[in-house]
């Protein structure tokens, strides 16, 4: 039951967050704000994320096997090894672009 209901909370959050990165892409684009278009990255990314949440749970949830005795519930904690790792890496990114933006404007 658990797993049902997290891949449907994950399917709802991919589409409004597919329709919120565009929305906010669209208005960074057109209102020429990195700080927009760098929230649209953070949605798209957060996409990504239950992208993965879903096929984390799916293999987590895996019934024991000839090489996995124990089952596959540890690939839950290897799902949030590669969530964390996407965050840090959007993180770093937007930052990066951000302080470059800050340095590249004459005061």
């Amino acid at each position: 039951m658990q797993e049902k209901e997290a891949i449907r909370v994950s399917k709802i959050s991919i589409i409004i967050n597919l329709i919120l990165s565009a929305l906010k892409l669209i208005a960074g684009i057109v209102s020429a704000s990195f700080a927009m278009v760098s929230d649209a990255i953070h949605s798209a990314s957060d996409v990504v994320s239950s992208a993965i949440v879903i096929v984390g749970v799916k293999i987590a949830n895996k019934k024991s096997d000839r090489n996995h005795p124990y089952g596959h519930e540890r690939f839950e904690c290897v799902a949030s090894i590669i969530l964390s790792s996407i965050l840090v890496v959007t993180g770093l990114g937007i930052g990066i672009s951000g302080i470059g933006n800050i340095f590249s404007r004459r005061i």
